[in-house]
């Protein structure tokens, strides 16, 4: 894989064989931003290793601060590994190149998701201003805590890393294509700063920006020799966690029939996999927010489904852990960051993180989630 890759468009009309072939995830073609070439991002061996222990961050906004907490609570049980392969989305996005580099930044996802505040996210636009605006909030603060981590060093350990066969992808929404892009962040910390640096800052600011809430993120990219400007935003618009094929594919080295032959695949959902009940005010606004929340949701469960089938054909034993239903959060949906909520989020991923870790290996209770009702 390159820099980043993107989904083919859209082709005419087919016949049977070719749309059965179309329905099977396509390998898509390699795009890159504009001045660089394929040949600069190859790096001397640089393949990938066989994955056996694949980490797959969601999206979930604050609720980060559970998946940070897990983690670390992980690491202090002993049994966390080294992961070949770590994938993130939206906020899973910020805590994946730390995840990547290990159990020492530990410390660094804590502070950041226990210390974090609104304004160290966003900022509010002048009301007058938002209907000519792109978004109603600023992003200037995100960008600016993005650049305070995301240093020279901290490039040239992920590209160490990359070189030795490991991997680290991230995704974005196309909003011109409505489609997921999965960036090789290992691939761009090869490059040298500051067009490597600014490239992975700006994969992780337009990952993290939520529609409407943030602004979308303009990159400028060469498709099929011409030069386009694509605007990505929030990859949880897409996908809510993801791994790429081309994982699966090279997970393929041991008794694929055999489940946990190969490896392992760990999904950490930073949050619930239901939302909690609560009544909805007869009006537009609450109702499209209940709906909205609901298909996000829904759309989680389902993708935590085809990931434990395809990690059960790819011989990877699935794992997965998720905020316990039952825990009641004071969540703020005016976006303001209580500490006290993040410091309860961080604890209770330590909590799971530390005992065992609570993994679930049989997603048949994501499967049974409906309430049935029989007059």
């Amino acid at each position: 894989m390159g820099c980043r890759a993107t989904d083919s468009p859209e082709a005419p009309a087919a016949s049977l064989p070719s749309l059965a072939r179309a329905l099977s995830p396509p390998e898509p073609p390699k795009h890159v931003p504009a001045g660089v070439t394929l040949a600069s991002l190859a790096i001397p061996d640089s393949e990938m290793r066989p994955p056996r222990h694949v980490l797959a961050l969601s999206s979930g906004g604050l609720y980060g601060a559970y998946s940070s907490g897990f983690l670390a609570g992980w690491s202090d049980s002993g049994t966390r590994p080294e992961f070949d392969v770590v994938t993130g989305v939206s906020t899973g996005a910020l805590i994946a190149p730390l995840a990547f580099l290990g159990s020492e930044f530990d410390d660094r996802m804590q502070e950041l998701y226990t210390g974090i505040r609104a304004e160290d996210v966003f900022k509010i636009r002048a009301w007058v201003t938002i209907p000519f605006k792109d978004a109603v909030a600023s992003s200037a603060p995100l960008r600016k805590l993005i650049e305070s981590q995301v240093t020279p060093d901290l490039m040239k350990w992920v590209a160490t890393e990359h070189r030795k066969g490991r991997r680290l992808y991230i995704g974005t929404t196309n909003l011109n294509t409505r489609r997921l892009v999965v960036w090789d962040m290992g691939a761009i910390a090869c490059r040298p700063c500051p067009e490597g640096c600014n490239l992975f800052r700006d994969v992780l600011l337009a990952s993290c920006s939520v529609p409407g809430m943030l602004p979308p993120v303009p990159f400028t990219v060469e498709v099929d020799g011409k030069t386009v400007t694509e605007l990505h935003a929030d990859g949880g618009v897409s996908s809510q966690i993801f791994v790429p094929p081309v994982v699966f594919k090279a997970s393929r080295t041991g008794d694929s029939r055999t489940p946990g032959a190969a490896g392992n695949l760990y999904a950490v959902v930073s949050g619930k996999l239901y939302p909690d009940a609560n009544p909805v005010k007869q009006s537009i606004l609450p109702i499209l927010g209940a709906t909205t929340g609901t298909i996000m949701y829904a759309h989680c469960r389902s993708e935590l489904m085809s990931l434990y089938g395809q990690a059960k054909l790819a011989g990877l034993k699935y794992h997965l852990t998720a905020l316990r239903q039952d825990l009641i959060v004071d969540v703020d949906t005016s976006l303001t960051f209580k500490k006290e909520v993040m410091t309860r989020l961080y604890a209770e991923g330590v909590r799971d993180g530390v005992g065992g870790p609570s993994w679930r290996y049989d997603p048949s209770d994501i499967a049974a989630g409906a309430d049935v009702r029989v007059k």
